[in-house]
């Protein structure tokens, strides 16, 4: 097991990198014109223009612990972190130009490829007997990794809808990581985890109401790439596969949940469902009679017993932990159906 103290000063350089970097993303942002400016979107209702300074923290934050550390970049995290170069490039692109759909999936399957290339892909199907054998095994396997990676950069840029709602979600995500990782047998992830945490730190202080910067797509994007890579990378060799297997699914349950609702929304009303709306879990809660505080903070909440739940479940047998994971879908689909069809949560319409 790695040490704990090495850990903990890991995390606190990450923070203080990630603190710096702010600084210095704030001028950047003037000077590539990352700003956003209220009302340039019907979804958008900020009271004075805001650097999109997300993405630029976490890419100056980075070079900054590799010089630190070169030592992180080897083996597989190698090429997760060009694969995350690109996803903070075309997001960066994004925020200065505005991106058609076409163009933003582009440099996201880009980057999938890159890591699926590095060996960061899913591997569930490889021994299942299926009609085909391995070659049949090996492509469904790969269609997984494309929509999990794909899935969870653009659920973590959908769900971006108030402030401190997305780094906030990324610190308790990755905070239990660590936890998960060193539970696992996997340290070689853990130092990750805690860099990251550090990052999402440093981002929900800036970011949290009322916020200095704005994460913009690239901040977000690149936030959700990270997890979701480390969650592929999360093999646990220490705990029975079939009580763990679904550990990665609850970490990110809740912007998996908001994503599914508001996709699942848009098309039962024809709308286009990778578009700028008020109808996210966010708004419904407000919507209902929330506060934006509260909303945000039972989000949060709601993220850590899920958190809770996933690290409870490792360490119990299978029938019971594939219980309690199938006791959070039911419940997340009951949500859903509330959510979208009683007359309390009805998405507000565009202005």
């Amino acid at each position: 097991m790695p040490d704990l103290t090495n850990i903990f000063i890991e995390l606190i350089i990450a923070l203080l990198a990630g603190t710096l970097a702010s600084f210095f993303a704030m001028p950047l942002c003037k000077q590539l014109g990352l700003i956003d400016n209220p009302g340039a979107a019907p979804h958008k209702q900020h009271a004075r223009p805001t650097p999109l300074a997300g993405g630029l923290v976490i890419g100056m934050g980075l070079i900054i612990l590799i010089l630190v550390y070169p030592g992180l970049i080897s083996g597989k995290m190698r090429g997760a972190v060009i694969a995350a170069a690109i996803i903070l490039v075309f997001g960066i692109w994004d925020d200065i130009a505005g991106l058609s759909a076409g163009i933003k999936f582009t440099g996201q399957f880009l980057a999938v490829g890159i890591a699926i290339y590095s060996g960061i892909h899913i591997d569930i199907l490889s021994k299942a007997t299926i009609p085909g054998g391995s070659v049949v095994a090996h492509t469904l396997n790969t269609i997984l990794t494309v929509f999990w990676l794909v899935g969870i950069t653009n659920a973590f840029n959908l769900i971006d809808s108030m402030d401190g709602i997305v780094a906030g979600l990324s610190t308790l995500a990755r905070a239990f990581v660590i936890f998960v990782t060193l539970a696992s047998g996997q340290p070689e992830l853990t130092p990750w985890a805690a860099i990251l945490t550090g990052i999402s730190l440093a981002l929900y202080f800036w970011n949290m109401p009322p916020a200095r910067y704005f994460l913009g797509d690239s901040g977000a994007q690149t936030l959700g790439f990270l997890l979701a890579v480390l969650a592929l990378l999360y093999t646990p060799t220490t705990k029975i596969q079939g009580s763990s297997w679904f550990a990665p699914i609850l970490i990110l349950g809740v912007p998996i949940f908001d994503t599914t609702l508001v996709v699942f929304s848009r098309l039962r009303r024809h709308l286009p469902p990778f578009e700028g709306n008020r109808d996210h879990t966010y708004h419904r809660l407000v919507k209902w009679g929330m506060n934006s505080s509260r909303a945000v903070s039972l989000l949060h909440i709601i993220a850590l017993a899920l958190d809770s739940l996933a690290l409870i479940a490792m360490s119990q047998p299978p029938i019971l932990a594939n219980s309690i994971f199938a006791f959070c879908l039911v419940t997340g689909a009951s949500l859903i159906t509330v959510f979208d069809f009683s007359e309390k949560f009805i998405p507000q319409p565009k202005r």
